[in-house]
């Protein structure tokens, strides 16, 4: 039997070293195919999840842009309601003024006017036309009365008009998860009722506060004021809407200085 030469074998070990390498280069290969997929799809599966953070992200950024404007809207209806009472006030003193000077002139009258009908009955026709000045006196004050009252009775329906205007804004949970529902402002709780001091009225000695009828406010409820857990003031309410109310600053504690907007509000009788 014919030995094999050296090239034949030299050629059968290249041969066989060639096909180990071929293979190692095929699984290596493979390997690093399978690699590049499988980060490919985790790459995917973290764009999805940046995708969704990014929506969720933009549908709380709504809802706070949402309930600023709503809370902002509220403010400004306070403040259009602290302005008018302002105004009322104004008005109550101007006609307060105006019939204290009418009584102390119909006051001189009498007085004079029985001062002369002792000393001449002649001044008889005098006293009746003072009489008669005196009722037509009495009759303007009376249509002033008349015209203020229609005036204050507006004012409330428009201020009520205004009030049913406003929508609640309801925030939208993202799919799958549940919204724990969030207590309106003024809600009643097991603490008590609590709402918000919304405008402070310092000429007047009045605030505004987020607390009206439909919280079961009436008038003649006494409020407490209060600044990191610290009560600093009490009100009385004077005047009464559907979602707020006015409350007079009680006179042995008129401290305007000392309230802020934006105080915390809690029932006390």
């Amino acid at each position: 039997m014919t030995k094999p030469s050296s090239s034949t074998i030299l050629l059968v070990i290249a041969f066989l070293v060639s096909s180990v390498a071929a293979a190692n280069f095929y699984v290596g290969k493979n390997a690093e195919q399978a690699k590049r997929v499988w980060a490919e799809g985790q790459i995917e599966i973290f764009k999805k999840q940046v995708s969704a953070l990014e929506e969720e992200r933009e549908e709380l950024s709504k809802a706070k842009t949402a309930l600023e404007e709503q809370t902002g809207n509220l403010t400004k209806q306070a403040k259009v309601v602290a302005d008018q009472l302002a105004q009322e006030k104004r008005a109550r003193e101007a006609l307060t003024t105006e019939l204290a000077q009418i009584r102390k002139d119909s006051s001189q009258v009498k007085s004079q006017l029985e001062q002369e009908r002792n000393e001449k009955e002649a001044i008889t026709g005098d006293l009746t036309k003072a009489k008669q000045s005196y009722q037509a006196l009495s009759n303007e004050l009376t249509t002033l009365r008349q015209a203020k009252e229609a005036l204050e009775k507006r004012v409330k329906e428009m201020l009520t008009a205004r009030a049913k205007e406003a929508e609640q804004i309801v925030v939208t949970a993202p799919s799958g998860t549940t919204a724990a529902p969030k207590p309106a402002v003024g809600t009643p709780s097991k603490a008590g009722l609590e709402g918000k001091v919304l405008v402070v009225n310092r000429e007047y000695h009045f605030v505004v506060i987020s607390l009206g009828s439909k919280d079961a406010v009436t008038k003649g409820s006494r409020f407490g004021l209060f600044r990191n857990g610290k009560q600093i003031m009490t009100v009385e309410v004077d005047k009464l809407y559907d979602n707020m109310s006015a409350a007079n600053m009680l006179e042995e504690e008129k401290k305007g200085s000392e309230v802020k907007e934006g105080d915390t509000v809690r029932r006390v009788s």
